[in-house]
């Protein structure tokens, strides 16, 4: 081949060369720009998918928080504390709980927090075939105890306590620590923050579901059980479904704990006896939670207060005698005149703090239907 022949067909090979090196990089820089898109597409959705209801529920924590008495040093245990471990064992281990606050109200001869994790833990093993260092995790990440010596809690130190720093919970449930919760618990992750929610309980009966029964069994046997209805005496809760037919009555509040923080006033949380002195109230009075309820509205101004019973359902673990006397106090009665506005009828709480709707029903109290159930916003 003559030199000039060679000389172009190099420079057309280096030329085709530089074409196809050029045609690379367009179609490169092409494919850089679709990804690039491509990438910022996927963060924009996962941006969506973190702001949306259904993540802002997952993230919401619930704090379970009660009150137990402690167990005294060498004092006999009475049935009925068996029956709240029982309660408290099922709430430990319910998913649907985020944390477990007991308050363990305690005298000087009386066991620690430290005393009450270790019964915890044991009965964790016992009933549920744990090992040690299973059950001690779970309760290391799970529950907090802490140590009070103020006796049995008011309404208001009861609230009071929920909004303690050691609450971590963005919804709480407040109720007795012999209140045993299920599945249905998983509701008041998704609660409106702008409602209120109590629940009557549901009592004891085989309406419950197996897991619930199965730990009380496992504690406190088949006995109060089988023979409840026998027994003279104290019947406990056997088949008393509050939830259908005590409607006036509730043992839960379930809340978002940010609406009440810093607004709770200890006034708010007396009343008046007969003797016309302003003395704070307490769970087991007779109308009591008519009479918080009453309190908690004029902290915050919920859209609705909802008796969610039928939706999350409460099971009492209260078939042994009872260890505490109901107080008798008398609260300072109303009007008896039916015309009048403190009109209260015999037993009913006067207002302000309760009174009647029309002489049917207490003032106030949590309606099955409110607001929120005819718009289907009370949980989100």
């Amino acid at each position: 081949m003559r030199p000039n022949c060679r000389s172009r067909l190099y420079s057309l090979v280096l030329f085709v060369l530089v074409a196809y090196c050029l045609w690379q990089q367009h179609e490169l820089g092409h494919l850089r720009e679709i990804a690039e898109s491509e990438y910022k597409n996927i963060n924009q959705a996962i941006a969506a998918e973190s702001h949306s209801p259904q993540s802002a529920t997952h993230d919401t924590k619930v704090s379970y928080v009660t009150n137990f008495w402690a167990k005294v040093k060498g004092g006999e245990i009475h049935p009925h504390r068996r029956e709240v471990e029982a309660a408290l064992l099922a709430n430990i281990h319910n998913p649907h709980f985020d944390q477990v606050v007991v308050y363990l109200d305690r005298e000087d001869n009386a066991e620690s927090c430290l005393d009450f994790r270790q019964a915890m833990s044991d009965l964790s093993r016992q009933v549920f075939s744990m090992t040690a260092g299973e059950s001690n995790e779970l309760l290391t990440n799970k529950l907090k105890c802490v140590d009070v010596k103020t006796g049995q809690p008011s309404y208001y130190q009861m609230f009071n306590n929920a909004m303690a720093e050691v609450v971590t919970g963005d919804v709480v449930v407040l109720a007795n620590a012999d209140m045993a919760f299920d599945d249905t618990m998983s509701l008041a992750r998704s609660l409106n923050p702008e409602v209120l929610a109590v629940l009557g309980t549901s009592g004891f009966s085989n309406k419950m579901t197996a897991n619930i029964k199965n730990i009380y069994e496992e504690m406190m046997g088949t006995d109060y059980i089988t023979d409840v209805e026998q027994r003279s005496g104290h019947p406990g809760s056997w088949e008393i479904d509050s939830c259908a037919e005590l409607i006036f009555s509730w043992d839960t509040w379930i809340f978002h704990k940010s609406k009440l923080m810093g607004r709770l006033k200890a006034v708010n949380f007396k009343r008046l006896s007969q003797t016309n002195e302003l003395v704070p109230f307490y769970m087991n009075e007779n109308g009591a939670e008519s009479a918080a309820l009453w309190a908690i509205e004029q902290s915050y101004p919920f859209s609705s207060t909802y008796n969610a019973c039928d939706r999350i359902q409460s099971w009492h673990f209260h078939l042994a005698p009872k260890t505490h006397k109901v107080r008798e106090a008398p609260w300072l009665q109303g009007s008896k005149d039916v015309h009048s506005p403190m009109f209260s009828p015999r037993g009913f709480v006067p207002k302000p703090w309760g009174g009647s709707s029309q002489g049917r029903a207490p003032h106030p109290f949590a309606r099955k239907d409110p607001n929120c159930v005819g718009s289907d916003s009370c949980f989100l």
